[in-house]
């Protein structure tokens, strides 16, 4: 209803103080009914305009080039937490002399990434990912939780397949791309600097401070014959809430244990020939696509900062296997 049709309906003061003003408003006015509430309306309605405004601007995605490193931010009220990462170079893969080290860790090699880009804070969630499915995305995939709980626990017995849907999801909501992280960007920022078999050192007897893996707890729960252990207790047999143990020197948690986590490239055996720029590697066995980092049932061998792997980018059988994102930067323009 305009003022207009409203005064012409409610002449009377008390009526236009009641459905279309403040009295105290009319009060100030000093003047009739149809010229205060004109001009009451006014004000008002330039009020409403800027609140809309506001509105609109906050839930806008913040471009990737106004963050600085270091800061959390999100790009709407679903999508998971990011943390802008520093451009950096660094040695990729582990030496020969690493306690657990793999033959297709190596040859190391420097990688220079000369980008900023933002990592996911945390795994995705069952609660990012549930929201995904609630909004008829993720190809309403319900991956089973196992009984351990979904909400904050990193979601699980998802395929490569689908965290690119998720991703893919995110991306059409907010307009900013987001995707796997390539092998490189995954072990750089797990590293965050350090040049260890761990972000928090060498040794394995912190990792229950850092990591959820195989542990006294674990055991305990699952008794996996034959398995090395740590001997300290995390308080997790499986899963455990995102953001459990301490982070790493960028800010980023559970990036060695609590879930392996999926990246980007194709699985090859070795590094021979793989790029030194951060871009992920699109040649070798590509039905196969490689994971990182451990999971709550590895053993401490495994809660390595080169440890990887492939598997089967079909798969959605593997409770503890997960994945996070990245965003990419936008370009200044």
């Amino acid at each position: 209803m305009t003022l207009q049709v409203l005064d012409d309906k409610k002449a009377d003061l008390a009526d236009c103080g009641v459905d279309a003003v403040r009295r105290a408003d009319l009060w100030r006015c000093g003047t009739s009914s149809r010229v205060c509430c004109q001009r009451q309306g006014r004000v008002r309605a330039v009020r409403a305009m800027k609140k809309l405004v506001m509105l609109v601007l906050a839930a806008l995605p913040i471009p990737l080039a106004a963050q600085a490193t270091g800061e959390v931010f999100r790009d709407c009220d679903v999508c998971p937490e990011l943390v802008v990462v520093p451009p950096g170079s660094f040695m990729m893969g582990s030496p020969d002399s690493e306690e657990g080290r793999s033959p297709w860790e190596g040859p190391q090699h420097r990688v220079t990434i000369d980008y900023p880009f933002a990592v996911g804070v945390y795994e995705v969630t069952f609660e990012e990912w549930d929201a995904c499915v609630l909004a008829g995305g993720c190809g309403d995939h319900e991956p089973d939780d196992e009984g351990w709980g979904r909400d904050r626990r990193p979601v699980i017995n998802v395929s490569w397949n689908d965290a690119w849907a998720y991703a893919d999801w995110l991306t059409e909501r907010t307009g900013e791309e987001y995707r796997l992280l390539s092998e490189a960007e995954w072990e750089y920022s797990t590293r965050a600097g350090t040049e260890t078999a761990r972000y928090w050192g060498e040794s394995a007897q912190q990792q229950c401070q850092y990591a959820n893996g195989y542990d006294a707890v674990g055991h305990a729960e699952h008794g996996i014959e034959g398995r090395d252990l740590v001997g300290c207790r995390d308080r997790q047999a499986n899963t455990a809430p995102v953001g459990s143990y301490r982070p790493n020197a960028f800010g980023l948690y559970d990036v060695l244990g609590n879930v392996a986590e999926w990246v980007d490239d194709c699985w090859n055996g070795s590094y021979e020939g793989a790029p030194d720029d951060g871009t992920p590697t699109y040649v070798g066995d590509c039905n196969r696509r490689v994971f990182r980092s451990g999971a709550w049932g590895f053993a401490p061998r495994s809660i390595r900062s080169a440890y990887r792997l492939g598997f089967r980018a079909s798969n959605r059988q593997a409770n503890d296997l997960g994945f996070r994102l990245a965003r990419a930067r936008r370009e200044r323009g």
